[in-house]
C-alpha cells in the first residue's frame, strides 16, 4: 500500500532543471539583443561620419555636363542671339551659372549687323542673362573692327558690356588702347576710359 502511493522525486527534479534551461535561454537572448542593438547603433554612427566626410565630394560630383552646348534667345528688342560652347557644365551649388568652354556668342544688332564674342572660358548667368569672362576676350564686328580685352561682362538682354582689364580696339583708322571700356549695341557706342590713346594708321 505504501509503495503504491509513492510518487518519485525525479519528476520534480526534471521540472526544476528545465526551468533553469528556460531562464538561461532568456538571459542569453537578452544579452544577445543588447549586443546586437549596440553593434547596429555604432555602425549607424560610422555611416553618418562617412557621409559627413564625403559631403563635399558628393556636391562636387553632382555636376551636369553637356557637349556642344547651344543657348538660343532674344534680347529685349527681340533680336536673336546664339551662344555656343564645345563643352559646358552646371554645378548644383549654383544652378543659375553655366560654365562654358571654347565660347562663341553671336549677337544680332540693329540693321541686321552682327557682333561676335570669342573666348576660351566664360560663365553665363541664366537669370541675369550675362556673359562673364575673366581672361582674353575677342569681339568682332561685321565692319571689320576688332576688340581685345582681358575681361568682359556683357548683358545679352540689354546689349551693354563693360571691361575693366584693359582693351585694344583695331580698325581701318588705327588702334585705340585704354584701361577700361564700355559699349552699347543699341546705339553702336563704344566708350574708353582711363588714359585712352589713339594710334592712327
Amino acid at each position: 500500500m505504501f509503495l503504491k502511493n509513492y510518487l518519485p522525486r525525479s519528476t520534480k527534479t526534471k521540472t526544476k532543471s528545465s526551468l533553469k534551461y528556460v531562464k538561461f535561454t532568456l538571459m542569453f537572448l537578452f544579452f544577445c539583443t543588447i549586443l546586437i542593438t549596440f553593434f547596429f547603433s555604432t555602425d549607424d554612427e560610422n555611416n553618418m561620419m562617412l557621409n559627413k566626410n564625403n559631403l563635399q565630394k558628393n556636391f562636387n560630383q553632382n555636376i551636369l555636363t553637356l557637349e556642344n552646348a547651344k543657348l538660343i534667345g532674344n534680347d529685349r528688342n527681340n533680336k536673336p542671339y546664339v551662344i555656343t560652347a564645345k563643352s559646358s557644365f552646371k554645378n548644383s551649388l549654383n544652378e543659375s551659372i553655366i560654365h562654358l568652354n571654347s565660347v562663341e556668342a553671336d549677337m544680332t544688332l540693329n540693321n541686321n549687323n552682327w557682333m561676335l564674342i570669342n573666348t576660351s572660358h566664360a560663365t553665363f548667368n541664366i537669370f541675369e542673362k550675362t556673359i562673364e569672362a575673366k581672361e582674353k576676350v575677342f569681339i568682332f564686328y561685321d565692319d571689320g573692327t576688332k576688340l581685345e580685352s582681358s575681361g568682359l561682362n556683357y548683358n545679352v538682354e540689354n546689349g551693354i558690356g563693360v571691361g575693366h582689364s584693359g582693351v585694344k580696339m583695331f580698325g581701318e583708322w588705327g588702334i585705340i588702347e585704354a584701361s577700361s571700356f564700355s559699349f552699347d549695341t543699341n546705339n553702336h557706342m563704344i566708350k574708353f576710359f582711363n588714359n585712352a590713346t589713339l594710334i592712327l594708321n
